[in-house]
Formats: C-alpha cells, sequence, structure tokens
C-alpha cells in the first residue's frame, strides 16, 4: 500500500480532475465531426442548389457510414472508413457497392472521396469536392 504525504493526494486528484477536463473538452475537428449528420443541399459553383434530406452520413472514431432513405420506406446502408488530415477528409467506401441505389445517393469513383472541411461546428458540417459543397446539419 502507497503511503502518501497529506498534500500529494490532493494534488493528484487535482490532476486526475485537470486531465478529465481537458479530454471532455476537446473541440478538435475529430471530435467536433464525429456523430450523425443529415445532408440538407448541395450547391455547386454556378449557384445551382439540389436539395437533399435522404441521406445521412456518420463518423464515429474512424468508422463510417452512408445511411439513404429510399422512395419505398426502405433504406440502404453503405459502409467504410475515414481519416481526418489537416482540413480534409477521406472517406473509403468497402468496394463491393454498386447499382442503381449506390449510384443515386453516392456514386463516388472508386469507392472513396476526399473532401475539404470548409467548416465544422455543433450543428453545421460544410463538405466541398471540385465545385460542389455539401451542406449537412447534425442529426
Amino acid at each position: 500500500m502507497a503511503i502518501y504525504k497529506k498534500g500529494q493526494l490532493g494534488a493528484i486528484a487535482l490532476l486526475l480532475f485537470l486531465m478529465n477536463l481537458f479530454v471532455a473538452c476537446d473541440t478538435s475537428d475529430n471530435k467536433k465531426i464525429e456523430g450523425k449528420w443529415q445532408l440538407r443541399r448541395l450547391e455547386t459553383a454556378d449557384t445551382i442548389i439540389q436539395k437533399v434530406d435522404s441521406v445521412f452520413y456518420n463518423f464515429q472514431k474512424g468508422s463510417f457510414s452512408a445511411n439513404c432513405l429510399l422512395f419505398n420506406g426502405g433504406y440502404e446502408s453503405f459502409f467504410g472508413n475515414y481519416i481526418l488530415q489537416d482540413n480534409k477528409i477521406s472517406i473509403n467506401l468497402l468496394p463491393e457497392y454498386q447499382g442503381y441505389i449506390y449510384d443515386k445517393y453516392i456514386g463516388w469513383k472508386d469507392w472513396q472521396r476526399t473532401f475539404m472541411i470548409n467548416d465544422v461546428s455543433s450543428t453545421s458540417l460544410l463538405l466541398q469536392y471540385a465545385d460542389t459543397i455539401y451542406v449537412f446539419r447534425r442529426y
């Protein structure tokens, strides 16, 4: 059994409290981007806006899924992983996805896409690929 002097126990407790506080208050893009996001619209450089409400991106500790609500009331999910680096996010889907539903809702060639992160907050996420901006809200 370890024996601590009177002031050491308080200092250790304070140190543990501060460590927990720093971890809990992590505001890095890693923590901000985690969770479920609903795609609301696509904006192009020509200011063409396409409203969307049936696609959801989920980010959780390197794991990614896209859930797409179908017209018949069902849904389709696509799984993969993601990597954050600086102001970019690279998403890699499993290569077995193909067909009409994949093309309509996702449609990435080679099952991967790297987005620029234009903005991320507690309520909104703006990703850009080429000249298209993907506008999400936290769901």
